[in-house]
């Protein structure tokens, strides 16, 4: 274990990290760079020469390689320019193994399913595949280097700061324990998503600017608007990570969260989980499932790439769950002495409110999504509505729509609470007045988490519900005006 550790600080391996990581960074740049201009060359009509084609499919080869070359060079120091030192630094961060992690693992999960005489690049392929890749991930980034440690019988005591002999401002770039660093982790990551989403958004309406197709196929047009609903969410949530682990621990006098460990593994599984969803738009045909993944079209007739979809859906669920389960934890066992729950800032309260939204609910999608990989993948008929012998159907697709609204619709309420908690916060300093009814603003966070869960299947009043419960969930969706 410290023979595996110390190669990893060595300059060969920097130099293997610089190498792969350029060589992919400057594929994904051309590639995008080359899809770029043949859409406006086809948007524009003009003629593309015969020669084209063939030399970008030679410069799509010669370009990485010689990028690879300059950042091995750049990783083991012989080259110390602006761009090497970038590659330089990139080759030592945790992002960049984790990335190389999550790559052969990829691979091995997907060779697994190959020997055993499935497709390498069939839906067991990603699914295994996608699974191990996550688990490379969070090795190669060093997230679970400590806990490895222990298993192994060795000391692991908390580090705090940049790795041993980089500048400071590397500790932004590798795992760290410190809630702050965290947060900052997690906005500014919300915020680089954000524009992701942003991005496709400005792609599929620049399609729509005029009639018939100019840019995109039906496929990519699909998988677009599919993409950009759940990657705006996963930044919105990102944020909330963000601001609950920045203030938490500062607003109730505790030095850092109850788990340091298990904060920088719910934010670092974040990564891994979203780059599932975004290569799901490129491989195995992308998924159009739009962002919700509706049965039979997610199980049945949607592309494989859907599978990467699900499953970094479903690993991002652990994010919020550790996530929710450190806020928790903190404010119960870590208040300073003498902060009663009621003395509490009001943020504190909405950030419980959110966070048992997050640790209650996440399961319940966590486990519609496993429903619907298992049935892809091992053929199981959960929601396969297709009738027996019997007259009865094999399963039901009504019952991932109940599953997964069960935790959609309360999700909402963690957008929303903390930015009301934050306004809470802010309007007494500005109006120099103490929070008119502290205790009702309190319980009153908590009433919205809890009708937040008695509400959901206002989202399927299309679905073929009876009246009878029509009544119901429209009574209850009123009632969550009364505590907001």
């Amino acid at each position: 274990m410290k023979a595996i550790l110390a190669f990893n600080r060595t300059k060969l391996a920097r130099g293997i990290i610089g190498a792969v990581f350029a060589a992919v960074l400057t594929f994904v740049l051309f590639f995008l760079t080359l899809m770029t201009f043949n859409w406006i060359a086809g948007l524009s009509g003009a003629s593309v020469p015969a020669w084209m084609p063939q030399t970008q499919t030679v410069l799509k080869t010669i370009v990485p390689i010689l990028a690879g070359v300059y950042g091995f060079t750049s990783g083991l120091g012989i080259v110390f320019n602006k761009s090497s030192r970038f590659f330089y630094y990139a080759a030592g961060t945790a992002l960049a193994w984790g990335l190389f992690g999550q790559a052969i693992g990829f691979v091995i999960g997907a060779s697994i399913v190959a020997l055993f005489g499935g497709e390498f690049l069939g839906e067991g392929g990603f699914a295994l595949g996608a699974i191990i890749s996550i688990i490379g991930f969070m090795i190669g980034s060093g997230v679970t280097s400590d806990w490895i440690q222990w298993m192994f019988g060795y000391e692991a005591p908390l580090h705090h700061g940049a790795p041993d002999g980089e500048p400071e401002w590397m500790r932004y770039f590798s795992v760290d324990v410190n809630h702050k660093v965290i947060g900052i982790q997690y906005a500014i990551t919300g915020v680089i998503v954000l524009l992701v989403g942003g991005t496709l958004a400005i792609i599929f309406r620049l399609e729509l600017a005029m009639p018939g197709l100019q840019l995109l196929t039906v496929g990519q047009y699909n998988t677009m608007f599919s993409a950009h609903g759940i990657i705006m969410i996963a930044s919105i949530l990102l944020g909330i990570g963000g601001m609950m682990n920045f203030l938490v621990p500062v607003m109730i006098g505790a030095s850092d969260m109850a788990f340091p460990r298990l904060n920088a593994f719910s934010f670092w599984i974040s990564i891994p989980s979203a780059l599932l969803i975004l290569i799901g738009m490129f491989v195995g045909g992308g998924w159009d499932t739009g962002w919700v993944g509706y049965p039979p079209l997610s199980s049945s007739f949607a592309p494989s790439g859907v599978i990467l979809f699900l499953l970094g859906f479903y690993f991002n669920g652990f994010a919020s769950i550790a996530s929710a389960i450190n806020v928790l934890t903190t404010v119960a066992t870590m208040r300073a002495k003498g902060m009663s729950m009621w003395r509490v800032p009001i943020f504190i309260w909405t950030a419980i409110a959110a966070s048992l939204i997050q640790f209650t609910a996440t399961q319940t999608v966590g486990m519609s999504l496993t429903m619907v990989v298992a049935e892809r993948v091992l053929g199981m008929g959960f929601f396969d509505a297709t009738p027996l012998a019997s007259g009865f159907p094999v399963g039901d697709p009504i019952l991932y729509q109940h599953l997964f609204w069960f935790y959609s619709h309360p999700v909402v309420y963690v957008f929303i609470l903390p930015g009301l908690g934050i306004v809470s916060e802010l309007l007494p300093v500005f109006c120099r007045k103490p929070l008119f009814g502290y205790k009702w603003v309190a319980v009153s966070s908590l009433g919205i988490a809890l009708l937040g869960f008695l509400v959901w299947a206002h989202h399927m009043f299309a679905s073929g519900m009876g009246d009878s419960l029509r009544y119901v969930f429209m009574t209850s969706t009123m009632f969550v005006g009364i505590p907001t």
